[in-house]
C-alpha cells in the first residue's frame, strides 16, 4: 500500500478540465487485476468561498495525488445552477476559483443541491450555511447512482437534531461500494454543546440502522468537533461496533495554542474494516503548504504560525487521510 508520504512526493497527475456542474463522468473505472489502494481525504477548508487570500491553486496542487476528497465548510456555490425550489444560485468567484483549480488537476465532483445551516434561512452565500462536496478521480472511482446520495434528513435549515444536516455520497470502485457521510457537527465546549453533538451522532447512527438495503459499508467522516478522548469514548458508546480511525485523539486543528481532535473517520468495524484496513494520517498543513508559499506575500504565516493569517490562506484544520482497499470483491 502507498503511504501518504509517497503520495505527497509523487508526480502530480496530468491536468484534465471537466465541465462545470455536478459532473459525473460517463466511463466507469476499469476492472482491477490486483488489489489497489485509493487515497481518500477529508478536509475542512474554513469558509471556502469567503476569504480573498485563499491560495486555491496551492491547495489543489497539494490535493492532486489523492483519489477522493471530501470538503466541509464550502459557503457558496461555484457555478450557475438552481436550488430545489427553483431559485437561481448566486455563484461565488472565490468558490469557483477552488473548483477550477481542482478541475485543472483532474478532479470531477459531486455537490449537494443546496446549503444547510443552523438558522431559519438558507441560500445566504455566507458562513451561516454550508454546502457539501466530494471531488473524485473518475478513472479511479465513480459516483454510484444506485447508492444513497443526498442529505440524510430534512429540513435543511433549523433542523431539530442537526446544526448542519449531514450529506451522504455513494461511491463505487470496481465492485467495491461505500456510502460516505460527510459531517460538520456542533462546535464548542461545555455540556450543552457536547449534548447537542451526542444527539447529532445518535441521529446519524439511527439513520444508518434504518437503511433497509443490502449496503452496510457506511463511513462517517469530517469535522465532528470532538473536544477530547473522553468525549470520543462517550460517542462510541452510543452505538455498538463503531470505531474511529483517530482513536488516539490526535489534534486536527492547526492552532497550536489549542489542539483538539476535531476530525474523525468512523465506521462499524465488522462491516467496513476490510475496505479501510489501515490507520488515519493527520497531514500537517503548516508543513506541507510551506513549499507553495509565494514570497511576494511576505513571511509565511506558518513561520511563526499566525493563526488568523494562516487560516485565510489555507485553513484552520489539518486534512485527514485514509486508504480504501479495492480488491474486486464487495463484502455486502
Amino acid at each position: 500500500m502507498m503511504s501518504i508520504r509517497a503520495l505527497l512526493l509523487g508526480l502530480l497527475l496530468a491536468a484534465c478540465q471537466p465541465p462545470p456542474g455536478n459532473s459525473v463522468q460517463p466511463s466507469a473505472p476499469p476492472a482491477i487485476d490486483e488489489p489497489r489502494e485509493l487515497s481518500a481525504v477529508s478536509f475542512n477548508i474554513q469558509f471556502l468561498g469567503l476569504y480573498a487570500r485563499r491560495d486555491h491553486e496551492a491547495l489543489a496542487e497539494f490535493l492532486a495525488p489523492h483519489d477522493l476528497v471530501f470538503v466541509q465548510e464550502l459557503v457558496a456555490p461555484p457555478y450557475e445552477g438552481v436550488y430545489p425550489d427553483g431559485a437561481p444560485f448566486r455563484p461565488s468567484e472565490r468558490a469557483q476559483a477552488f473548483f477550477d483549480a481542482m478541475a485543472g488537476h483532474g478532479f470531477s465532483y459531486v455537490l449537494s443541491p443546496e446549503d444547510t445551516g443552523r438558522g431559519t434561512r438558507l441560500q445566504l452565500n455566507s458562513s451561516a450555511t454550508e454546502w457539501f462536496v466530494a471531488f473524485y478521480r473518475a478513472d479511479r472511482i465513480e459516483p454510484a447512482q444506485d447508492l444513497f446520495t443526498g442529505y440524510i434528513s430534512a429540513p435543511r435549515a433549523a433542523h431539530r437534531q442537526f446544526d448542519r444536516v449531514p450529506f451522504a455520497f455513494g461511491f463505487r470502485a470496481d465492485s467495491e461500494d461505500l456510502v460516505f457521510i460527510s459531517v460538520h457537527l456542533r462546535p464548542g465546549t461545555g455540556p450543552v454543546n457536547r449534548s447537542r453533538r451526542a444527539g447529532e451522532f445518535t441521529a446519524i447512527f439511527e439513520w444508518i440502522d434504518a437503511q433497509d438495503g443490502p449496503e452496510r459499508d457506511y463511513v462517517i467522516l469530517g469535522d465532528m468537533n470532538i473536544e477530547s478522548c473522553a468525549e470520543l469514548a462517550a460517542v462510541l458508546r452510543l452505538a455498538e461496533g463503531y470505531i474511529s480511525l483517530n482513536d488516539d485523539c490526535r489534534a486536527t486543528n492547526t492552532n497550536v495554542n489549542g489542539p483538539r481532535p476535531y476530525d474523525h473517520v468512523m465506521f462499524r468495524e465488522a462491516y467496513t474494516r476490510e475496505e479501510i484496513p489501515g490507520e488515519l494520517d493527520v497531514i500537517d498543513l503548516v508543513t506541507v503548504m510551506r513549499p507553495f508559499w509565494n514570497q511576494a506575500d511576505g513571511a509565511y504565516p506558518g513561520d511563526p504560525y499566525i493563526h488568523n493569517r494562516f487560516r485565510q490562506y489555507y485553513s484552520d484544520h489539518h486534512p485527514i487521510r485514509f486508504g480504501i482497499l479495492v480488491d474486486g470483491v464487495d463484502d455486502d
